[in-house]
Parts: structure tokens; C-alpha cells; sequence
């Protein structure tokens, strides 16, 4: 299980209780950060498990290297209630018409706001920023300094390099009318007017504003020990938040740029290539096993479930997460998709510290480079991965 973090113990937990429900013996691995290298270097080997969980945007990668199987038969002969699994999702676990993933849990990225924050500051504690300029408005009353003049509290966090200034650049992006790839997936999108604007927008918070701390290298303490009024991340923060106690509200990306636009992911279960019948039945069981007790999984993962049973779950219609997951699972007319390329994940915008994006859009943060010529440096990399031909299959 590559899940790691909050939802990757509860995810095992879960797997546990099918594998003993059914009388199956199986050993659990989990990690973070690495997931998609361990499975590639495993295929690689000829030594991939049995079971593998992973991310969206990885999932398209590993498919057009022939990492995976399809699905549909090991679902059938388990009786998997894939039409209890909401629509939206399952549209986004096929390829080629075929069934390549079954979602465990979705999220969307929201803005964390710290209650006590807006309060102190004067400012209303029930809404979101209306615009662009309330909302920088907002950052600049919530920002405090000490007698030397450093932040002590950032009214956004946003720190100068890593996974959360080039997210909030993909969100800005999207907000502007930009993507990283066209919709067939066979052109970039972003080293154009949205790219830059969105891109300026970050430079602004980092520098111009002055509203946030760019030295943090720890995006997640930093927000739950309250060092954050405002904070860009997943709906898996929920968790966290909440068990520290923190006085937060949640909600879906405001409009801070032409029009809103909300990023989604979902994290899933998929079948590794070259498994024996008897593996595909017992996986089979064990998928089937998780997916049919979504509600309570997804409490205990804090993540939203991904059937609608699961989203009427008693437990989960009571939880405290609730109320911060209710702006994002109705899956509105604002939501995009994290990209899930077959040429590789390095299109993705939530693609880690090591992806294309972070790697390349960081010296555009640190001003070791302009947001040409760190467009152009991107571009070029994705349109050269663009041209290749796909991956074939060695096994």
C-alpha cells in the first residue's frame, strides 16, 4: 500500500479484516513519497505484489508501461458492487473502455481557514473571500510580525519551493483557463497567458504581499500548530485538524482568478500485472471487502466515500468531518482532475517534490529564474515526453 500518511493505517486495517474475513494470508507494506518508483522498479524486476495502492495520476503511467491488468473479469466473479461506486469515479479508473482501478477514497483541495484568525483580526468567520483583493485584504490583517519585523504568522502559507506553491500555481492555472495538458491529452496548456498570470500570483504571495512566511518547510505543523490563517491543501487535512483541536472552517478554492476552479484526486486499488487466478480471487475479495464498508473507511481515513452508501453511512453523516466535506462531494460543474497520462505522471500537478512541475517551477519561486523562461523550461520537458512513442510492455 503506497498510501502512507493518515489514511494509509486505516487502509491496511481495512485490508486485514477482509483478508480474515475470507480465510486469505497477506502481508502489508506501507510507505510514503515513493510508491511509484518502488512499483516501477518492481515491474522492472519481475517482483510486483499482489495488490498496489496508488494515486490517480500515477495510475496512467503505470498502465502505458503494461504494469497493470484489467480489472473487469476479477470484479465479476467477486460479485464487486461497482454500480454502487459513484459514476464520476469509475469513469476516471477506465482506459480504453476497461476497468484498470477501483477508488478507495476521494478528496478535493480546499482552503483551511483558522477561526481564531479571521476573529482577532475582525473579519467574518462564515464565508470565504469574495474576490481577489478581499482576499488578499484577508492575508495582510491575519499576517503578524515580531519586533524584528519576521513573520510569526502567515496570513496564506505558502513556502517558496516544494509540492504547495506549484499546487496553488496548478489551481491558479485552472482558475485562469489553462491545464497542463489538452483534453485529448496530446498538447501542454500552460505556457501561455494563465500559466504566467498564475505564476504572478505566486511570486505575489511570496514576495509582493508579504503575507506569508516563504523559509516553512513543513507545510502541514506549520498549519496545525496555528502558525497558518490560511492554507492550500486536500480535504485529508481534515483529519488532523481535528484532532488537534484546531478552531477551523473548510471550503472549496475561492475565485481568485477569472472563475473558479477546484482540483480533485482520488486514490485506488489496482491489479498488477501477471497474477495467477487464485492471487486474482483473493484480491478480488479483499477490494470488494473494503468498497463495501466505504462510509466507515472513509471516517477512518478522512477521506470522502466513494459510494453512496458510504456518503449516507450513519458514522459518517455524524462525524465531524461532514460539515468540511460537504462543499466537495457533490463534485461540481467547478472540479478538474489531476492528469493521469500514459506517457508518465510527470504531468501531474500534485506530482511531489521530485515531478517536473516542482522541480522546474521552483527556481521560478527561488527568482533564479522568470516565469518565461521557467514556463518554457517545463514546456519543453512535457512536449519532448509528449513526442515519445508510448512504452511497450516486456512481459
Amino acid at each position: 500500500m503506497g498510501l502512507g500518511a493518515s489514511a494509509g493505517d486505516p487502509l491496511i486495517e481495512f485490508g486485514q479484516r477482509g483478508a480474515m474475513e475470507h480465510g486469505i494470508d497477506v502481508a502489508f507494506d506501507n510507505f510514503s513519497d515513493e510508491g511509484d518508483t518502488k512499483f516501477t522498479a518492481a515491474y522492472g524486476a519481475n517482483d510486483l505484489p499482489d495488490m498496489f495502492e496508488t494515486d490517480y495520476p500515477y495510475m496512467g503511467g503505470f498502465l502505458g508501461i503494461g504494469a497493470l491488468d484489467p480489472m473487469d473479469d476479477m470484479l465479476a466473479a467477486v460479485d464487486y458492487p461497482l454500480d454502487k461506486v459513484l459514476p464520476h469515479l469509475v469513469d476516471r479508473c477506465r482506459w480504453d473502455g476497461q476497468l484498470y482501478a477501483v477508488p478507495h477514497g476521494w478528496n478535493s483541495w480546499v482552503l483551511f481557514y483558522n477561526l481564531d484568525h479571521l476573529d482577532a483580526a475582525g473579519l467574518p468567520t462564515d464565508r470565504e473571500p469574495e474576490n481577489l483583493e478581499e482576499f488578499v485584504e484577508w492575508t495582510k490583517k491575519m499576517t503578524l510580525r515580531d519586533s524584528a519585523g519576521n513573520i510569526t504568522q502567515s496570513g496564506f502559507s505558502c513556502p517558496r519551493s516544494g509540492i504547495l506553491p506549484n499546487n496553488i500555481w496548478g489551481a491558479l492555472l485552472f482558475q485562469y483557463g489553462g491545464s497542463m495538458v489538452t483534453d485529448d491529452g496530446t498538447m501542454t496548456n500552460f505556457n501561455n497567458e494563465a500559466g504566467r498570470k498564475a505564476a504572478e500570483f505566486v511570486l505575489n504571495v511570496l514576495y509582493d504581499w508579504e503575507v506569508t512566511d516563504p523559509n516553512i518547510t513543513q507545510r502541514y505543523d506549520y498549519w496545525l500548530t496555528g502558525q497558518a490563517s490560511m492554507f492550500y491543501s486536500g480535504t485529508w487535512v481534515v483529519g488532523s485538524s481535528l484532532q488537534q483541536g484546531l478552531n477551523f472552517r473548510s471550503d472549496v478554492m475561492p475565485i481568485l482568478g477569472d472563475e473558479r476552479a477546484v482540483m480533485y484526486e482520488y486514490s485506488g486499488l489496482v491489479l498488477p500485472y501477471g497474477r495467477s487466478d487464485e492471487v486474482k480471487e483473493a484480491v478480488g475479495k479483499i477490494y470488494k471487502y473494503i468498497v463495501e464498508h466505504a462510509g466507515e473507511f472513509g471516517v477512518a481515513s478522512s477521506q470522502i466515500p466513494v459510494t453512496q452508501e458510504g456518503l449516507e453511512y450513519p458514522g459518517y453523516v455524524a462525524s465531524p468531518h461532514k460539515q468540511h466535506f460537504k462543499g466537495s462531494e457533490e463534485n461540481g460543474q467547478y472540479a478538474f482532475w489531476d492528469v493521469s497520462h500514459p506517457k508518465g505522471a510527470e504531468f501531474s500537478v500534485y506530482g511531489g517534490a521530485s515531478s517536473a512541475v516542482t522541480r522546474m517551477l521552483d527556481k521560478v519561486w527561488d527568482q533564479s529564474k522568470t516565469v518565461d523562461e521557467g514556463l518554457n523550461e517545463l514546456d519543453e520537458h512535457l512536449s519532448s515526453i509528449l513526442r515519445r512513442e508510448p512504452a511497450a510492455a516486456t512481459q
